[in-house]
């Protein structure tokens, strides 16, 4: 009787394998479709990564601000697994289907709109042939193009450089507001309490085209990217924004991108990977690579 009942134990387990491993192959042959399917359509795979202030001075690093022998290493990390930066315009050719993006794309910006970007990054991308987009601070450009002055800590890309790291088509500009970047009153460039809808959309519209007025003067391509301040957006923000013709808006949040031939709103709202001090290259890009294994 044991052997009898043992024998049947056995049957009943290896039907239950044979069954789970049906469901097994099931669902492989659907993630392969899937995955078909993406491909099929244009679907490709868009890491984001987002710096912010590049500086020798190791006292200085933390979640925004990291060592140019960092970004060095993770520019040649990139370089290294087959990785090619790409412009927001490449992006927008692609999905208007007049363009093609290599095989492993990555969007490589910068926010804020840094000195220190010029003087670090712009030489070691121009070095490897690498393009990135800086979202600047609109005010903050206007301010030290007046000023003139120059300070790897403190200050600002004037408008006369913006021009020269655009002419050199290693940079792109994007804008990353004019003056809502300060979090006096409301979170970034998000609608106040209270305020109303079409006061709002006035103050979000003229302070966007204040950074466009502002470029343009200086010789800078006006952008068609927008990078939120402090990463905040509403379904607002993205209307005003794409009603002036904005083609990419960059958020915060980090999450994997997937951009679509014939689907420009696959550019809105890309997820970004922010690069902090403190984590090897590597570790860092273990988690904003998709597959990569370092």
């Amino acid at each position: 009787m044991e052997h009898t009942g043992m024998g049947k134990l056995l049957c009943q387990m290896a039907a239950t394998i044979a069954v789970l491993g049906v469901i097994c192959a099931w669902n492989v042959h659907r993630a392969d479709e899937r995955v078909a399917a993406a491909a099929a359509a244009g679907a490709v795979d868009l890491p984001v990564i987002m710096y912010h202030s590049i500086l020798k001075d190791e006292a200085r690093a933390g979640p925004y601000v990291l060592s140019p022998a960092a970004l060095e290493a993770d520019l040649d990390y990139l370089t290294h697994h087959g990785y090619e930066t790409v412009t927001v315009q490449m992006l927008i050719d692609y999905v208007d289907g007049v363009g093609e993006l290599p095989e492993k794309p990555v969007l490589i910006t910068f926010d804020d709109g840094f000195y220190n970007n010029y003087l670090y990054a712009y030489p070691l991308l121009q070095e490897r042939g690498m393009q990135a987009v800086v979202s600047v601070i609109g005010e903050q450009t206007a301010l030290y193009t007046e000023s003139g002055q120059e300070n790897a800590y403190w200050s600002y890309l004037s408008a006369g450089r913006l021009a020269e790291m655009q002419e050199s088509g290693v940079f792109e500009i994007g804008s990353h507001s004019y003056a809502l970047h300060d979090n006096a009153g409301r979170k970034g460039c998000l609608k106040k309490w209270g305020e109303g809808q079409a006061a709002y959309e006035a103050l979000l519209t003229q302070d966007t085209q204040k950074v466009q007025r502002l470029l343009a003067g200086a010789g800078v391509t006006p952008p068609v990217c927008y990078a939120y301040p402090y990463g905040a957006y509403s379904e607002e923000t993205e209307q005003i924004l794409q009603g002036m013709g904005f083609r990419c808006t960059l958020s915060c949040e980090e999450r994997p991108n997937q951009v679509l031939r014939g689907d420009p709103e696959s550019l809105y709202l890309l997820g970004r990977y922010n690069r902090p001090s403190g984590l090897s290259t590597t570790t860092f890009f273990e988690r904003a690579l998709p597959g990569e294994d370092g």
